[in-house]
């Protein structure tokens, strides 16, 4: 049986402890940190130069100085943190990932919340009491202002859980009432924030459904499938012609999940002749490349997908240098080819996949999809989608792939701020010059 190996390192870095992104020094000053952003986004960042041409770089200076003068002015850890998000916003790039693992969104007590009116609860559907179905947890949202951006702020009116306070601030949902990110008060503050929606009267976010209470009526629980979201991995048999995979996220041992597939789920798939593979990819926001597997039930011809784009700087040979030193064939073939094209985008060799066997069954595989699907769950979209076995059901995917590839955390010099920054660009991406 040929194993899959894919080249990539679309990497999501979750729950790495605060001191490994940053250097030690307690006495931050929000200027110099926002500088050290500034100063590696204009040299290493691969979007920087095309998302700054023409127009665009006066939007983007207004944008730098803005965030600057706001800068000096503030000694405040929460306050520096959203001056820094409002810079990154700029490029839209969810890869762009800036954390704040000292603090948490500061809390509003509101222990008294005000009614909110039949008129307005009919005008925006999202203002209202609502109660999340698997614990319980009712919040009342109500319209706000956060550093004089709108936002949908929930207050927490009942809960079982000890560690959350009534009248406290339980997320706060940036956009409209319909679609929106959600800002959890119960994590640090970072920029990398899931998406929701709202479903009629029902909301929709990863952490699980919430239904809008009728205080006027007497309300009944709405009772779920257990395939109501996707929450951890597992995988059986639900019929005799479907099988169902959910994958949160692809954070597997490679080699320990593709021989689940080869040894367990793909001849159990043969000898029941199950007509249907279902692999549910709501909210999983990527990891490392064990998602490669999947493409064992696409299978159907070999996949060639071209290379991506190595954007040469300094700090990138560096790491190169240092890879190459260790062993690594990858980065040993690529680094003559960046140091010979200093500040320009070297493309990797194309991404082939063969392998010895194709599959009968399943005769179709639907990948589940949402807005929290990003960086390698969307690369394993790209990988499969020309397979004629593949249906894809559900929302649109996060968009992260344009820019990718991170490493380690970018180093500055305040402690507890972490900084990631995406190294490579992808190969539909057009160059500064078109």
């Amino acid at each position: 049986m040929s194993k899959i190996k894919i080249c990539v390192s679309l990497l999501i870095w979750i729950g790495i402890h605060p001191i490994a992104f940053s250097q030690e020094k307690e006495d931050c000053n929000c200027a110099s940190v926002l500088k050290e952003v500034i100063l590696d986004v204009e040299n290493n960042y691969p979007g920087y130069q095309l998302k700054t041409k023409g127009e665009n770089l006066s939007n983007y200076t207004k944008v730098k100085q803005t965030a600057l003068t706001k800068s000096l002015a503030t000694t405040d850890r929460v306050q520096c943190f959203y001056i820094i998000e409002s810079y990154l916003h700029f490029f839209k790039d969810n890869h762009l990932i800036f954390t704040d693992w000292k603090s948490k969104p500061q809390q509003i007590l509101k222990l008294n919340l005000p009614n909110t009116k039949e008129s307005v609860q009919q005008q925006n559907q999202l203002m209202g009491t609502w109660r999340r179905i698997s614990d319980s947890l009712t919040v009342k949202i109500i319209s706000a202002t956060l550093n004089k951006t709108p936002v949908y702020r929930a207050y927490i009116i009942q809960t079982k859980d000890s560690t959350l306070q009534k009248g406290n601030i339980y997320f706060d949902l940036y956009g409209d009432s319909n679609t929106f990110r959600i800002r959890k008060y119960t994590g640090a503050l970072t920029t990398d924030l899931l998406r929701g929606r709202r479903l009629k009267n029902l909301l929709l976010e990863p952490n699980g459904i919430w239904e809008k209470v009728n205080t006027k009526q007497q309300h009944q629980p709405l009772v779920l499938s257990e395939y109501a979201y996707n929450k951890k991995f597992r995988h059986k048999a639900i019929s005799s012609a479907i099988y169902y995979i959910g994958i949160p996220e692809f954070n597997m041992n490679a080699t320990k999940f593709d021989s689940l597939i080869v040894h367990q789920i793909l001849p159990a798939l043969n000898a029941n002749k199950t007509k249907h593979l279902i692999v549910d990819l709501r909210n999983n926001q990527g990891g490392n490349s064990s998602f490669g597997s999947l493409a064992r039930f696409t299978y159907q011809q070999p996949i060639v997908l071209p290379g991506d784009y190595v954007y040469s700087t300094p700090q990138m040979i560096k790491r190169y240098q240092q890879s190459a030193k260790e062993g690594s064939s990858h980065y040993q073939n690529m680094l003559p080819k960046l140091m010979a094209n200093p500040g320009a985008f070297v493309q990797r060799d194309s991404l082939r996949i063969a392998l010895k066997e194709r599959y009968t069954y399943p005769e179709t595989v639907i990948f589940i999809t949402n807005e929290n699907c990003a960086s390698s769950t969307e690369y394993l979209l790209i990988l499969v989608k020309s397979s004629k076995k593949v249906k894809v059901y559900g929302r649109h995917t996060a968009g992260t792939l344009d820019y990718s590839e991170l490493y380690e955390p970018e180093k500055l010099t305040c402690n507890g701020y972490g900084y990631l920054r995406p190294t490579t660009k992808s190969f539909w991406v057009r160059s500064t010059s078109d």
